[in-house]
């Protein structure tokens, strides 16, 4: 007999644990202990800042051991002295957790320090330097802590702007630095660990001439080390040259010196190896074109270095810089104080192509001014962590994790299935393993999939620059803000929720309360309505004697401020029963969370909390919450984002999950909104004046296999890794691998 569907006698369902909620019809992991997961991805973005040293410091430098998986942070506590102190970092995800500080010089550093990894040895080495002489000293990491051997000095004299890095073709460790003894010329020495502690060759000289803000790295392509620095003699030009290490002898020898710029002031010369491209990038402040933040590639040669065009990474003053190349990404990542930002601590992601460099949005890390800025990979996690003096709170050293790229949990053996029921935390739960036929139910709010539906409306008639959009809950209304005639527009729908069949109907002028209107909400029954503005930065509570009807709005004179928390309040929400309010925010890039008193009355509102949406969108316009609280997308340059709540309609529960661009639409988005259902998605843009339709529904083709994502979700085209989740046999059901 031939069995068609599931075969009763073979076993196609397990029972087990769940470790966390487990969605239904979601795909489904074991984990290491047994139990099983639903799948879920670490979003790009940046972690929390954590304080390393409750005291002041400076002259911060930053290294990775991956041998123990640890970041070693190294620098002058002030606190203490100004003694050289180490600590050790443990990343996990976007977080990360300090060990206890270690004094690794008794006596007070002199300027910057440098932390190098040695592979061979299994060693951190850090450099620094005193009043009178210049050391290394060697670091052993175990656990969370580090402990060193005896510093070896290998220059009798002060030395500054030190750098140093390890040159993996001769096993050794080469130290840059400006020798104040020697007329300040630039200098570099070679050492060797043995053990916990290290020898030196004798220091040679490669610039004959007063020379400072050294940066060094080795091209493993190359099998040379660069060095970069400001030549002080020959007008202050940026210079580069090539050193070639002998360990036979622990010495080193160069060839010509390159000028990259020549045009002035080159300051802090940071460099890194990209391995992907086999290039290496220089930055440095370009104080002759008003010290914006500006990238160089080089190209190594035996002996010498030749170089591409300059590019600006950041276009204002630019200090406390460095760099990184992220090994996983192929990318490298730059961290810098933006003076032209208030002087808050900022990151950029650099993609090298040739002998250029292009990069992406500026991403702001520490809404504070940052100095000492210092990067570092963490290969093993494949995160970037720096470290910082954190001015506002007190100048302590503190740290905060970047993640460039999303993560996941799925791996291509730890698949087993679909989830047939949901389960909570701790409860047993059936899931559909391989020949199963698994229901896998309609997926609604997915913008990663969202598509146009060439569906869309103009509003240019009544507003020439609208930026807040609403619908009625039964899609057959729909409400536009406009800053040109300050008023909410009223358009009826012939068919509910399609866009093109809409109709204007009538306004309303909230001109004598706001002049620049920029978000409107209604309360769930239609009878009040709220609008935010930019020029007073006040929520404006209207009562309507109609529901939905806005030409029967009035100003009772209810209001709330929010200028406190952001001074361009662009969009605002609030939650089912009007106990919480959410503004969205363009000065802080954040959404801020109220808590109303009395339901819908604007005026018993207080702070709450506030969640930041900098890692994804700098000039955020709109926001959206689900009817359900689980779901946020904020809407500006960068398209649509979304994040998942844990917790309903509690933003610090927030995650980023999904992106979604609107440019083939429109280049200037201001308003989103979405279908009740969740099935459609709504985007108002001031560049055309115009409201476009989008479907956000996700079903099953019959006959097409689909593949694990990474975010848990299932789609046509394999992932990374290549998942095999099985083939439809309807719009909600899938046999299960097969």
């Amino acid at each position: 007999m031939r069995i068609i569907g599931n075969d009763p006698s073979v076993p196609r369902q397990t029972h087990e644990v769940a470790s966390g909620t487990l969605p239904n019809g979601k795909p489904v992991v074991i984990n290491a202990d047994g139990t099983v997961s639903s799948i879920s991805e670490t979003a790009a973005g940046i972690g929390s800042a954590v304080t390393f040293e409750s005291a002041q410091v400076a002259d911060i430098s930053i290294g990775f051991d991956p041998n123990a998986s640890k970041v070693v942070i190294a620098y002058k506590d002030q606190g203490n002295s100004s003694h050289g102190t180490a600590v050790v970092g443990t990343v996990s995800g976007t977080s990360i957790s300090f060990g206890t500080p270690v004094v690794f010089e008794a006596s007070e550093l002199r300027s910057q320090n440098a932390v190098v990894f040695d592979p061979d040895n299994n060693k951190i080495v850090i450099c620094y330097s005193l009043t009178g002489s210049a050391k290394a000293i060697v670091g052993t990491v175990s656990g969370t802590s580090i402990s060193f051997g005896t510093a070896v000095q290998f220059e009798a004299s002060s030395s500054d702007y030190l750098d140093a890095t390890y040159d993996t073709n001769e096993n050794r460790v080469v130290i840059a630095y400006r020798d104040d003894s020697n007329s300040r010329y630039g200098t570099a020495v070679v050492g060797a660990v043995s053990g916990t502690s290290l020898s030196f060759g004798t220091p040679v000289v490669f610039e004959s001439e007063n020379s400072r803000d050294f940066g060094i790295v080795h091209d493993s392509y190359a099998n040379r080390v660069v060095v970069s620095y400001m030549d002080v003699a020959n007008n202050f030009y940026g210079t580069a040259i090539v050193g070639t290490v002998d360990s036979s002898n622990n010495s080193i020898s160069f060839g010509s010196a390159t000028v990259f710029n020549n045009t002035g002031y080159t300051f802090y010369n940071r460099i890194t190896f990209d391995s992907t491209n086999n290039k290496v990038v220089i930055i440095y402040k370009d104080d002759d074109d008003s010290d914006q933040g500006t990238a160089i590639v080089g190209t190594t040669g035996a002996s010498s270095i030749s170089f591409g065009s300059e590019v600006h990474f950041n276009a204002a003053k630019t200090e406390y810089m460095d760099i990184v190349f992220d090994s996983s990404a192929g990318k490298v990542i730059i961290v810098y104080e933006d003076d032209g930002n208030s002087s808050y601590g900022t990151l950029i992601v650099g993609t090298v192509s040739g002998t250029s460099i292009s990069f992406g949005s500026e991403v702001v890390f520490e809404q504070a001014e940052s100095q000492h800025n210092a990067v570092a990979y963490d290969s093993t996690n494949n995160k970037t962590v720096i470290a910082y003096t954190d001015i506002a709170n007190s100048e302590y050293g503190t740290s905060i994790v970047y993640a460039p790229v999303a993560s996941t949990n799925v791996t291509s053996e730890n698949y087993i299935g679909i989830s047939r029921s949901g389960a909570a935390s701790g409860a047993g739960a059936i899931i559909d393993t391989q020949g199963a036929i698994a229901d896998v139910p309609e997926t609604i709010y997915e913008i990663v999939s969202a598509s146009y539906d060439s569906v869309n409306f103009s509003v240019s008639g009544q507003d020439a620059d609208p930026y807040g959009l609403f619908f009625r809950s039964d899609g057959a209304k729909m409400y536009v803000a406009g800053d040109t005639g300050n008023d909410i527009n009223e358009y009826n729908l012939s068919t509910p929720w399609t866009v093109s069949s809409a109709s204007y109907s009538q306004n309303f002028s909230v001109a004598s309360q706001e002049s620049a209107p920029n978000g409107v909400f209604f309360k769930t029954d239609g009878t009040k309505m709220f609008v935010v503005g930019t020029a007073t930065d006040t929520v404006y509570e209207y009562a309507l004697s109609s529901a939905w009807d806005v030409s029967s709005a009035s100003y009772g004179s209810v209001s709330f401020s929010v200028g406190s928390q952001d001074t361009v309040p662009t969009d605002l929400a609030f939650n089912p029963d009007g106990t919480k309010m959410f503004i969205l925010g363009k000065t802080g890039d954040n959404v801020y969370e109220y808590a109303l008193s009395s339901a819908w009355v604007v005026s018993s509102a207080s702070y709450t909390r506030s969640f930041s949406i900098s890692s994804q969108e700098t000039g955020p316009q709109g926001l959206f919450f689900s009817e359900d609280g689980l779901n946020m997308f904020v809407l500006g340059g960068a398209g649509v984002n979304k994040y998942v709540l844990s917790s309903a309609f509690d933003i610090s529960s927030a995650s980023h999950s999904q992106a979604f661009s609107v440019s083939s639409q429109e280049n200037d988005p201001q308003a989103l909104f979405f279908k009740s259902d969740g099935t459609k998605m709504y985007v108002l843009g001031s560049g055309s004046d115009t409201v476009y339709q989008y479907s956000t529904s996700v079903s099953l083709t019959p006959a097409q296999s689909y593949f694990v994502q990474n975010d848990g979700t299932l789609g046509t085209t394999a992932a990374d890794p290549s998942v095999f989740a099985g083939t439809a046999v309807s719009a909600t059901k899938l046999i299960v691998k097969g």
